[in-house]
C-alpha cells in the first residue's frame, strides 16, 4: 500500500480541464508526478493553461481540443492518447455546464444540452476509455464530477440537478459492473465552488452573503478543496472504494 499521493508513472485524462476544478485537478496531479492530458472544448483557454503548466512541468502535459458530446470528439481524444503515451490509468470526467430555469419554463433545447454534456458524455467517455485501456490492462480509476444538486436537488435548476443525479446512479452501476476488471468508479459531489461556472451568482452580493451564512464553514469552496478529493479517489489509498460519492460542501448538506 502506498500511503502517499504519488502518481509517478501514471497517466491521467481530465475533461473540462481549461478552468475551475478541472484545471486545479490537473495542477494537483502534475505536482504529484503524473502525466496529464488536459481536454476541453475551449481551444484558446486550454492552450493557454497547458502552455503555462508545461513551463513548470515540461514533457508532462498534453492538450486535447475536443467536443466530447460528439462521437468523433471522444474518438479524437482517445486517438491522441494512443498516439502519445499509449496508456491511460485515470479518467476524471469533469466537463460540465450550468443552467438555471424554473421547471415550468424549461426549454427542450436547453434540457438536451445540459444532459448531453453533464451526463451522456460522461458515460460514453467512460465507456470508450474502459474499452480501449482499462479493461484490457485490468486496472483503472474513474472519478466523475457530480454535485450537491445530485443529492438535494436545486430549485430553478431541474436539468442540472437531473444530470447530476444521473451521474450518481451511473457511478454506482459502472462500479458494480467494472469491479471485476480492477476498475474503480467513484464521484465527487461539490457544493458551491468559486469557478467561472457560477460567475453570475458570485456577482450577486445578496446571494453570496446568504450562501456564506448558510454554509457551516462560512465560505464557498475553492477548486483546490475539491481537487484533493479527486486525487484521493484516484490514489492507491482508495483501492477498495468504488461506487461511492464524496460530498465536499463545507457542511451545507448537514442540515446545520
Amino acid at each position: 500500500m502506498n500511503y502517499q499521493l504519488d502518481f509517478t508513472g501514471k497517466t491521467v485524462l481530465i475533461t473540462g480541464a481549461a478552468s475551475g476544478i478541472g484545471l486545479e485537478s490537473a495542477k494537483a496531479f502534475l505536482s504529484c508526478g503524473a502525466f496529464v492530458y488536459m481536454a476541453d472544448y475551449n481551444e484558446a483557454a486550454l492552450k493557454a493553461q497547458a502552455e503555462a503548466l508545461s513551463a513548470e512541468y515540461a514533457g508532462k502535459v498534453a492538450a486535447i481540443v475536443s467536443d466530447i458530446t460528439a462521437e468523433e470528439g471522444v474518438a479524437k481524444m482517445l486517438e491522441a492518447v494512443k498516439a502519445n503515451t499509449g496508456s491511460l490509468d485515470i479518467l476524471v470526467n469533469n466537463a460540465g455546464m450550468s443552467h438555471s430555469a424554473y421547471s415550468m419554463h424549461e426549454k427542450k433545447e436547453d434540457w438536451d444540452k445540459v444532459i448531453a454534456l453533464n451526463l451522456t458524455s460522461h458515460f460514453f467517455v467512460s465507456q470508450a476509455v474502459a474499452n480501449a485501456f482499462m479493461i484490457p490492462q485490468k486496472k483503472g480509476k474513474i472519478v466523475n464530477m457530480c454535485s450537491l444538486s445530485g443529492i438535494m436537488g436545486i430549485p430553478s435548476a431541474v436539468a442540472y440537478s437531473a444530470s447530476k443525479g444521473g451521474i450518481m446512479q451511473m457511478t454506482k452501476s459502472l462500479a458494480g459492473e467494472w469491479a471485476r476488471f480492477g476498475i474503480t468508479v467513484n464521484s465527487v459531489c461539490p457544493g458551491f465552488v468559486e469557478t467561472p461556472l457560477i460567475k453570475d451568482n458570485l456577482a450577486n452580493e445578496k446571494w453570496l452573503g446568504y450562501m456564506n451564512m448558510r454554509t457551516p464553514m462560512r465560505r464557498l469552496a475553492q477548486p483546490e478543496d475539491v481537487a484533493g478529493s479527486v486525487l484521493f479517489l484516484a490514489s492507491d489509498m482508495a483501492q477498495y472504494i468504488t461506487g461511492t460519492s464524496i460530498v465536499v460542501d463545507g457542511g451545507f448538506s448537514s442540515g446545520s
